[in-house]
Parts: structure tokens; C-alpha cells; sequence
């Protein structure tokens, strides 16, 4: 086999598969174990090698087939060792990059037997690496939308029995579809057939996966819904609690009523005495034993002022400064027990946060205000380590997985045309939720 042979089916397997390869890793880029020049000096070094010995075999009359199936292992092993990603979610993405990947390229064969048939056809020619390029150039865009979006709903939803299974089902559709296709001969490309179950595998993945796509949306309201829920029980509770504070007061102000009475008398009792100096002593002493007033009003909104009030006094507790400042309506331009969950989810976060610092003064810090049909809230707290974060997403610091507050919040937020935004800087933790209706009728 000569140099310019050997360059050309170099050049076609390189050309055939790195491109598949980089994909694969794009909608990863912020969440590589290793530097990306690392892994781009993984990814190059492993393609290098499996060029040079496809182009080989191929110049020895040797069968390439085994090369593909030994390479194809590795790939996928540096691929799931190289992203730091739940490996049951990673695998479920692979799998629809190698059904695309298998696609396009029979695509490629079947079109250039159709058009350039011959027995001794050969698919690793400058036609066949153009062929492929194209048929590239044409797919990729759509398959970079479609990964990244998929990406975002398969992270974001958690489900760990469906994810240890939920591969399973394009892989063996895969694994059947290879099966009857593996023989990459002219005879075998040229027929309908052999096109045609290559293009029905890609179609079939992009149908189980909508509908899955679906059903993980289904999942992540259903979360979200039941945390609203929680939410909400934890309002009514909080207000029933409030109501029997009420009552109690209603009763405190009738015996207040009854003893202002007697403290009147004494009082006129003294002044037709005349004595200045006894009312007086009598006054200061009666203002001593009078109790703090503790009622604050922090909002128009009941409902808000029932959940802040309650925070307030769980932070007193804990000996926790907490200011707010909400400048908030009666009528909330949002659903308040969607706008509760949002602020106690936060504020419970905030609370468990500052009950864990000791070697400062913890305080919670909270702004809101409405303007016209939006609403903008910020609760920032101190928070003695940095919350841990895996793939884009807070970890719990009470259960294992996934919290579930802040991706409560997010879902409410983007329900509601708006962005929550979580940071971690120098022992404080900032939340920033905005909510913009104007895209409501």
C-alpha cells in the first residue's frame, strides 16, 4: 500500500468518526473530569491510533471490522470516564449519539453505492469522505439542538430506578438493528433495506426519546407540583397557628380591657387626691410591667407576612439576625402559594444554612419587590461551606441526590417567565429569583 493510499483511508476514518466523537462531548464541555486540552489529547491520541491501524489493516487486505469494534469500546470508555456525569444518564445520551452516528454514516454508504456501483466498490475513498462530510455538514446543527436539550431535561429530572433501565430500550433496538446490518459489502449496502433499517433505527430513537423527553417533563411538574404542596400544608400550618395566636390575643386584650378599668380608677382616684407624686410612681410601675409588643407586619400580603413572621421568629431562636424589606401588594401579580413556595423554599435553605455557621454572626437578608406584573426577590445568607454542585445542580445536605429546593424554585421560576440565580461567594450564599408575567394573559 503506498503513502497516498494509506493517507486517503486515514483521512476517511478520521473524517468518518472524530467529528461523532467531538459531538458527543460538546453538550459536556463544563463538566470534564480532566482540563479540556486533556481530553482533547485523550481524544486525539485514541483517534490517532485508530486511524493508523484501520488505514493498515485496510492496505494489508486485512478485515477493518474487528478495528471498528475494538475502537468503538474504547471510545466509549475514555467517553464515560472523561464527563463527570451520572453514568446512567451519560450511557442513555451515548447510545442515541451512536444510533446517529451509525445513521449517517450507512446513509453514506447506501448513497454512494446508489449512485457509483460496482462490486469492488470501496467506501474509504476522497468521494466517500466528501459524502460523509456533506451528509455531516447537513444533520449536525439539528443534532446539536436536540442533544442539548435532552441534555437539560434528562439532568435535571431525577429519577434513579428509571435510569438505571430506561438505556436499556434504545440500546437493544440498536443491538438488533447492527446485527442485521453489520455486513458493509456493496451487494449488502446497495439494497433498500439496509438503508432504510438504518433510518428507521435514527427515526425510532428520535421517537422513544420524545416521548421519554416528554415524560421526564411530566415528572419534573409532578416534582415540582408535590414540593408546592408541601409548601402549601406548611402555610395552612402556619396560619392556623397564627389564628390560634389570635384568639389567644383577642382573649390577653379582654382581660386587658377589665384590668385597664381598675387602673383607671386608681388613677382618678389619685388625681382627686391630688397626688402628683404617687400617680406618677404609679404610672412608671404600671409602664415597666407591660409586655413587648411583638406583632410586626412586614408586608400587605397575609399569606407572606404569615411565612416571613414564622421565619423570623424560628431565626430569633437560633439567635439569627434577620431583615427583610418587602415591598409587596395584597393581591400578588403571581399565585401566592406558588410565590410561598418559592420564598419558603429559599428561606428554609437560608435558615438551615446560618444554624450551621459558628465562627460568625449568621444573618438572613431579605428584598422583594413588586413592580407592575413582575417581582423581583433576593434572600442572601451566611453559609459556612460551599454547597456542592454536580452537574449544574445543588446535592442535598440532609438526604442523598439531588435537592430538591432550588430546582423547585428554578421550575416555578421559568413557570412564571422568569430565572433563579444561586451563588456561593467568600462564606455568603445569594439567591435571586425573578418573576416576569408579562408574557401572561
Amino acid at each position: 500500500m503506498n503513502l497516498s493510499a494509506f493517507v486517503t483511508v486515514f483521512l476517511y476514518e478520521t473524517a468518518s468518526t472524530l467529528p461523532y466523537r467531538i459531538l458527543g462531548y460538546y453538550p459536556f464541555r463544563k463538566q470534564l473530569r480532566f482540563s479540556i486540552w486533556g481530553v482533547a489529547i485523550l481524544i486525539g491520541v485514541t483517534q490517532l491510533l485508530q486511524s493508523s491501524i484501520y488505514a493498515w489493516m485496510s492496505g494489508n487486505d486485512l478485515p477493518q471490522r474487528a478495528t471498528n469494534i475494538a475502537f468503538a469500546v474504547i471510545c466509549f470508555l475514555t467517553y464515560m470516564i472523561s464527563i463527570d456525569a451520572d453514568r446512567w444518564k451519560t450511557l442513555f445520551l451515548y447510545v442515541f449519539l451512536f444510533d446517529f452516528t451509525v445513521a449517517v454514516r450507512g446513509s453514506a454508504y447506501f448513497i454512494e453505492a446508489r449512485l457509483f456501483y460496482s462490486p469492488t466498490l470501496l467506501f474509504d475513498t476522497p468521494r466517500s469522505i466528501l459524502i460523509n462530510v456533506l451528509l455531516l455538514v447537513v444533520t449536525i446543527p439539528f443534532m446539536v439542538t436536540f442533544l442539548a436539550r435532552t441534555k437539560d431535561l434528562v439532568f435535571h429530572t431525577d429519577a434513579p430506578s428509571l435510569w438505571h433501565v430506561i438505556w436499556m430500550l434504545p440500546a437493544f433496538t440498536t443491538a438488533i438493528v447492527m446485527m442485521y446490518t453489520s455486513d458493509i459489502s456493496p451487494e449488502n449496502v446497495y439494497q433498500l433495506r439496509f438503508f432504510f433499517s438504518r433510518v428507521l433505527l435514527i427515526l425510532g430513537m428520535f421517537g422513544i426519546y420524545e416521548v421519554l423527553l416528554q415524560s421526564l417533563d411530566v415528572i419534573r411538574h409532578e416534582a415540582a407540583m408535590a414540593e408546592q404542596a408541601t409548601q402549601q400544608e406548611n402555610l395552612l400550618a402556619l396560619q392556623r397557628t397564627q389564628y390560634s395566636q389570635l384568639t389567644r390575643h383577642i382573649e390577653e386584650t379582654r382581660q386587658a380591657r377589665h384590668d385597664l378599668a381598675q387602673h383607671l380608677r386608681i388613677i382618678n382616684s389619685y388625681l382627686n387626691t391630688g397626688s402628683e407624686d404617687a400617680l406618677r410612681e404609679y404610672v412608671a410601675h404600671y409602664e415597666q410591667s407591660l409586655p413587648p409588643d411583638t406583632s410586626r407586619s412586614w408586608c400587605k400580603n397575609y399569606a407572606v407576612n404569615t411565612l416571613v413572621h414564622y421565619y423570623f421568629e424560628e431565626s430569633e431562636k437560633s439567635g439569627i439576625d434577620f431583615t427583610a424589606s418587602l415591598n409587596l401588594p395584597a393581591d400578588l401579580p403571581i399565585g401566592e402559594p406558588e410565590f410561598c413556595s418559592i420564598l419558603g423554599n429559599l428561606l428554609e435553605n437560608a435558615l438551615l444554612a446560618c444554624r450551621e455557621v459558628k465562627d460568625t454572626a449568621p444573618f438572613i437578608r431579605i428584598l422583594a419587590k413588586a413592580d407592575g406584573r413582575r417581582i423581583i426577590l433576593t434572600v442572601d445568607n451566611t453559609c459556612a461551606v460551599a454547597p456542592k454542585e454536580k452537574n449544574g445542580r445543588f446535592l442535598s445536605s440532609r438526604h442523598e441526590g439531588y435537592g430538591l429546593g432550588s430546582a423547585s424554585v428554578r421550575t416555578l421560576a421559568q413557570r412564571n417567565n422568569g430565572s433563579a440565580d444561586f451563588r456561593y461567594e467568600h462564606g455568603m450564599f445569594y439567591a435571586s429569583v425573578m418573576l416576569n408575567l408579562s408574557g401572561k394573559i
